[in-house]
């Protein structure tokens, strides 16, 4: 949960995917974001799959070609990294929706999205300017969905004001979901813990007088 980033769309030439590339490394150093290339070979298949878990790794590894040319960047410390990933056909995505389209045989939807609730609210800002900068340049079917109302309204305080609510929900949320009591049985079924919190959840709207 959290204000996020969905883009979709395809870049309307396959041979502008470097020049691409090359614009938004300019602009990710003169921003000082960090930033990662990612220049798979069009040719081969992709076959990537997320491989086991390795024990006392916090993150999942993945294996194999995900069939992906473009550029990671790493804006904001706290939002989650932003995705700029083609494939061979031109269409814009991100690893974590490559992965599953390469296990359903190209069945699974493809975009990239980046969560930038906890973040600055620049660097949500600087992401729209960066899409609308190639919307305009590179990818002109690509269609946005702003949870942040940014890309629609181009207003920082409508953006701010989204921010301050869902923070809102989200500490409220925290307290409702602490205040559970839960024997060991229940913290050990992930299906009874869901229906205790979604529960919790509901009576507090009850309570409050709150639609549902």
């Amino acid at each position: 949960m959290g204000i996020t980033i969905f883009a979709s769309g395809k870049i309307d030439r396959i041979g502008d995917i470097p020049g691409l590339i090359d614009e938004v490394k300019c602009v990710a150093q003169e921003n000082n974001w960090a930033f990662h290339v990612i220049d798979e070979d069009f040719a081969v298949k992709p076959d990537a799959a997320i491989a086991p878990r390795e024990s006392g790794v916090p993150v999942c590894r993945i294996e194999g070609s995900a069939g992906l040319k473009g550029i990671i960047l790493n804006i904001d410390p706290k939002s989650e990294p932003f995705f700029l990933l083609f494939d061979k056909s031109g269409v814009l995505t991100d690893l974590m929706r490559q992965v599953p389209w390469i296990e359903s045989n190209g069945q699974d939807e493809r975009l990239t999205a980046c969560k930038t609730q906890f973040g600055k609210i620049d660097s949500h800002i600087r992401i729209i300017e960066l899409l609308d900068r190639l919307k305009k340049k590179y990818i002109t079917d690509l269609a946005v969905t702003d949870e942040g109302a940014y890309w629609e309204s181009r207003d920082p305080r409508i953006l701010a004001e989204k921010r301050v609510e869902l923070g809102h929900y989200l500490r409220h949320t925290e307290r409702v979901i602490s205040s559970i009591e839960t024997s060991d049985d229940d913290a050990r079924d992930p299906e009874t813990l869901a229906s205790r919190i979604e529960e919790a959840l509901l009576k507090e709207e009850e309570d409050d007088g709150l639609p549902r």
